[in-house]
């Protein structure tokens, strides 16, 4: 009996480990007990193919909040698995589904069981939106949501990458002023209640008491709430959000309004986790750039930014030693000449995201604006969907390290889909038009690359502009053999 117990304790531990090491994916299969000491005939951990895969949307954001109007409007929903050939090690041909589902009925919104057909919906109620792959359509599954008003001042385009689940998000967003409104949107996509605290760091240091509460989400659930009512005035806020019982998926939400006249609405990402070496990758060439750097630690940085850019490298004298307190936030303008990523170097862990924004050039001069954070390189294989947006100007952006990359690009649409291959020089970035694409899917072949989707267009003459950054698909997930050993 205590050898039996013995097993099962083991066999428990292993199967935790492995469901901790790939979060929200999964992998079905045999469990295999061999005999106390024997080793023979049991692998490895290895790395397999998912056969179930989650990402989180936020659903309509711009409701739900205590103490800010609700805006009323519709989002796009689209979710899709790469077709054959994408992923590596892929079986063609396999038989799978791609669903999205709402809120806490899990009520089917739509589904798809062909690889590259997007399952599209719209929704405009408060509640979190799941996009699930199984079986052959789960490794390389790729969501986004588009927010796109038009005609008075709640205008703007918002394109939200929808999300792995963590324990631990930075976000990058916000500014100050009675004009402008943030809701940090969180996402609780498991089947338990799980806790986050939000602190947040200012120009002057961390926001007192912003991390001393508690915010319960409750299962399939998520909290909107009002950064304004936690950071008052702060005019270079830098979130992070902490789960306690669980992962979530967080987005911050940001509107400008001055006076009369909407100045863009847009949806910030979860940033690299601070870092001593990031890239902030798709900064197009705009009249007004900002990048953001917050130093959460406890001694001041020291930061270097470089223009990686279409012609190479640029050091601009007033970018070469920046300083940035510890436990605060800096916002300093860049002027790229041309499209750019942005090189950041610092000798302490710092969180970054570029703010970029687009004005007409008439009347009022209403626009819109795009946060692009810091983004880690592309492993596997990373997608954006872009549905309805017909007429826009889609551009890929792919800022390389300091050695030469090669990356493979899929341009999905209606008809075939095109493929190339494209060399990224060192320390620079390529641009990719994309067409009229409705999925853009990267593969890294050699070296290391970062990438981000820009979206501009324009209504009536007004700007329209968001950057979806380029993150890692849920491909490959850790297996681990259970052994029975001696008690």
């Amino acid at each position: 009996m205590s050898n039996t117990s013995g097993i099962v304790r083991v066999g428990s531990v292993a199967l935790v480990a492995a469901a901790l090491a790939v979060g929200a994916t999964r992998v079905s299969g045999s469990v295999q007990l061999a005999t106390a000491g024997e080793r023979a005939g049991l692998p490895e951990s290895s790395s397999v193919l998912v056969d179930e895969a989650s990402l989180v949307c936020p659903g309509q954001q711009r409701l739900g909040a205590v103490g800010l109007r609700d805006v009323p409007g519709t989002v796009s929903v689209a979710a899709a698995a790469p077709e054959s050939g994408v992923v590596a090690g892929a079986p063609a041909g396999g038989a799978g589904s791609v669903r999205l589902s709402l809120g806490t009925s899990s009520t089917g919104l739509a589904q798809t069981s062909s690889a590259d057909s997007l399952a599209t919906a719209e929704v405009s109620t408060p509640e979190v939106v799941v996009a699930a792959g199984k079986d052959a359509l789960a490794p390389g599954l790729a969501a986004t949501q588009v927010w796109r008003h038009t005609g008075d001042d709640d205008r703007g385009l918002a394109l939200t990458p929808c999300q792995l689940p963590s324990s631990d998000v930075w976000l990058v967003g916000g500014g100050g002023g009675a004009s402008r409104t943030e809701r940090i949107i969180v996402s609780n996509p498991g089947a338990n209640a799980v806790s986050v605290s939000v602190d947040v760091l200012g120009r002057s240091g961390r926001i007192e008491g912003a991390a001393d509460r508690s915010v319960p989400v409750p299962p399939l659930s998520r909290q909107v709430i009002s950064l304004d009512a936690i950071a008052p005035d702060e005019t270079s806020p830098v979130v992070h959000v902490v789960a306690t019982g669980g992962v979530v998926s967080a987005v911050l939400d940001e509107q400008w309004i001055v006076g009369a006249t909407g100045r863009g609405i847009d949806d910030s990402t979860r940033a690299a986790s601070p870092g001593t070496d990031l890239v902030v990758p798709g900064v197009d060439a705009a009249a007004r750039i900002w990048l953001r750097l917050a130093n959460p630690g406890d001694t001041e940085a020291l930061a270097q930014v470089r223009l990686l850019g279409t012609k190479g490298v640029e050091q601009p004298a007033e970018l070469r030693a920046l300083r940035v307190p510890a436990g605060s936030t800096l916002d300093v303008p860049v002027a790229p000449s041309t499209t750019s990523g942005l090189g950041i170097r610092s000798d302490q862990p710092l969180v970054a995201s570029a703010w970029a924004e687009r004005r007409a050039k008439t009347g009022d001069q209403m626009g819109d604006f795009a946060w692009t954070p810091a983004a880690p390189a592309i492993r596997g294989v990373a997608g954006v969907l872009l549905p309805g947006l017909e007429g826009a100007t889609k551009r890929l952006l792919l800022t390389a390290g300091s050695a030469p990359s090669t990356v493979t690009v899929r341009l999905g649409g209606d008809g075939a889909s095109k493929v190339s291959t494209v060399q990224v020089a060192p320390d620079s970035t390529t641009v990719v038009d994309a067409g009229d694409a409705t999925a853009v899917w990267v593969v890294p072949v050699k070296g290391t690359v970062r990438g981000a989707v820009s979206v501009t267009g324009d209504d009536a003459g007004v700007p329209f502009y968001s950057v979806a950054p380029l993150v890692d698909a849920p491909v490959r997930a850790l297996s681990v053999p259970v052994r029975q050993v001696r008690n």
